[in-house]
This record gives structure tokens, sequence and C-alpha cells, in this order.
């Protein structure tokens, strides 16, 4: 069986999407199943072809104004009309790539399984995609009709979906990849480390957790560092303000795997409080280390039932100051063995690939 993956972000990307479609892929092609990833490539200068872990990759130019749209070329558009596959699966209806690539679709002769996994958390980040998602949903909406399966990566998503879009999708959490297996919470004695992973743009409100920081350091007496393991748009912006407020800040940037998940079990305490998220997976990587995490509503309650989850409203701050102290305290203890044996519904990839096969890719 061919399975096309289409989506506007692989690595050597760093992000969510990118992540989601290199363990999808490669699990996948490891299974014996021809896999080829059509992507695109927005600066113009990364290998239009190559051959990664047993996967094919091919980039196209495409067009990403401030970060958003990810529109195609003209030669990619061609070249999906051309392909043919058993399944296509299609990544991100924030992508006009998405679009393109369900009315290209249409016109094919052989139509493929069609797969979409929309990766939908409600609207755009900044104030011009927010009002172009009022054009864009009843567009995008239609088009969905079009998919066999539509896939959401969480039950959150999936109420999302069809509140939008007017589909029942399949449910099937992303995954984690084997080696988080690995690692387990060592916070540090001599001081509090709070640790956000990911893009740093402003709609993942990594500002607010500066101000959080600030906050905190007037009541313990330990050093409060932030740790940023990312880069983004916002950096520069949190970093002055974390100068205003004499926060410290550790911004490694994007740190090879092994360093990135050191760092992680290496905090006090893991902090995502971006309001817009279908399925944040580092936080489920944090988790399934055994880092307290404090995650917000509505998509935090995807981890619901996780004793060490704490799901908060997103601007309560009390809240997450308590949650902190009470964190703090534990992390006085030696033995914190008791704490992080607790069951994590997190995943492997393997086990999550396996589910895709049998409930989503299998042909009728």
């Amino acid at each position: 069986m061919k399975i096309l993956m289409v989506a506007h972000a692989f690595p050597p990307y760093v992000g969510g999407l990118s992540y989601v479609i290199e363990n999808l892929s490669v699990n996948l092609a490891k299974r014996g199943f021809d896999v080829e990833v059509v992507t695109l490539d927005v600066n113009g200068n990364l290998p239009r072809y190559e051959e990664y872990k047993g996967v094919i990759v091919k980039r196209f130019r495409g067009y990403a104004p401030d970060g958003c749209y990810f529109a195609p070329s003209i030669e990619c558009v061609r070249y999906l009309k051309s392909i043919g596959a058993d399944v296509m699966h299609i990544h991100n209806v924030g992508s006009l790539l998405t679009l393109f690539t369900l009315n290209t679709i249409e016109k094919r002769n052989s139509k493929p399984k069609i797969v979409v996994t929309p990766h939908h958390h409600e609207g755009g980040s900044k104030w011009h995609t927010k009002l172009g998602w009022i054009i864009y949903k009843p567009i995008i909406r239609r088009a969905l009709k079009k998919a066999d399966v539509v896939h959401a990566v969480s039950n959150y998503e999936a109420s999302l979906i069809k509140r939008d879009f007017g589909v029942e999708p399949i449910v099937i959490s992303n995954g984690v990849s084997e080696d988080v297996f690995n690692y387990r919470w060592n916070p540090p004695k001599d001081r509090v480390v709070i640790t956000y992973a990911g893009r740093v743009e402003k709609y993942k409100r990594v500002d607010f957790i500066v101000k959080i920081a600030h906050k905190l350091s007037k009541v313990v007496k330990e050093k409060v560092v932030i740790r940023i393991i990312g880069r983004g748009s916002y950096l520069q912006g949190v970093l002055k303000l974390a100068k205003h407020y004499s926060v410290e800040v550790e911004a490694p940037g994007f740190l090879p795997r092994n360093r990135y998940l050191e760092a992680l079990a290496n905090s006090t305490i893991f902090m995502n409080v971006s309001k817009q998220e279908a399925y944040s997976i580092v936080t489920a990587e944090a988790l399934t280390i055994g880092i307290p995490s404090i995650i917000v509503k509505p998509w935090g309650l995807n981890f619901k039932g996780v004793n060490h989850a704490y799901i908060i409203d997103p601007n309560d701050m009390d809240s997450i100051m308590n949650v902190i102290l009470k964190i703090i305290r534990l992390t006085r203890y030696h033995d914190l063995t008791w704490y992080t044996k607790s069951d994590c519904p997190t995943q492997s990839w393997s086990i999550i690939v396996n589910e895709m096969i049998k409930r989503v890719y299998t042909l009728d």
C-alpha cells in the first residue's frame, strides 16, 4: 500500500506538525508501507528530494506571509494531480495546502482513500488570520466533505471539528517517541525552573509565564528561572518583558533531542498556558516523564485524570501560583519515586501507528 502524506511542515522544520508527520511516516515505513511526504519549503533552501529514514520526501516552494497560510506553488499542485496513492493523508486545515489538495483530488480519475487530520484549534492566532477564518471556515467545511475519514488527535479537537465542520471524526491521540520513556523527573534542589518548550509565538502566552515567575520570586527563597526551549517571532518580546521584571531566562533555542529531554526532565515544573492547542505533544512528553505540568482549559482536559497534570483556567494566576508552591514543597523530598510512578495515558508512536493502520488506513 502506498500512503501519501501531505503537510506544510516536515523536518528539519521544528514544530508539532513536523514531529507528527515524521513519526507517522517513519513508523509506517518501518512496517513495509511505501510512504511519500509532499511538503513545502517556504525559504527555498532545502533539498527538493530526500530519502529520510525510509520515507521519500518531496519539497515544493510554498508561500507563508507572516508565517501563515502556507499556500503551495503551481508546481506542487501539478504534482499532486499526477501522483498515485492508495491512501492520501492530508494534515492541517489551517494550511491552504490542504484546501488545494482536496480540490485537486476531486478532479482526478482515480481517487485514493482520503484521510484528513485537521489539527484544528478554533481559528487563527493573528488578527488577519482571525478575520480570514470568517471567510475560510465555510469553504474548508465544504471541502472536508470530500474526505473518507476525518481523524482527530483528541476528544477536545473532535468536539471542535463536529461543531465547526459538521463531521464526526475518528479519535486517535498523537503518540510520544520511545526515547521519552527513558527519562524521569529529576528537579533541581537549589532553584525553581519553570520550563516551556515549543515555538515562541504570541498566542503561546509565554509572557504570562514571565508574569507568574515575577510574582513567584517575591514569595519563595529559591532563585526562579524560566527555561524556554525553542524559538519564534515573539521570543525577543518575552526576553524584553523578563528584563523589565528582572526575571532570569535561559533561552538555549531548539536543542538536540537528548539534550531537550534532559532539560525537560531537570525542570521543577512544565507550563503550557496557550489557549489554542488541538493536542500538545510536548505536554504529553512532560507528563510521560512525570514532570508536574500546568496546562489550561479547554484543551488541557485531554490529560484529565493524570495526577501530575494541573488543568487551570487560562488566566487564574492564583491557582497557578498555588500549584507551583505545592510542587516546590514536594521537590524538597529526596525520594520522588512515589510521585512519578503514576500511570500516564500516553502511548508510543509504534502503538498509535498500529491503531491508525487498523482504524484509518485500511482500505474497504
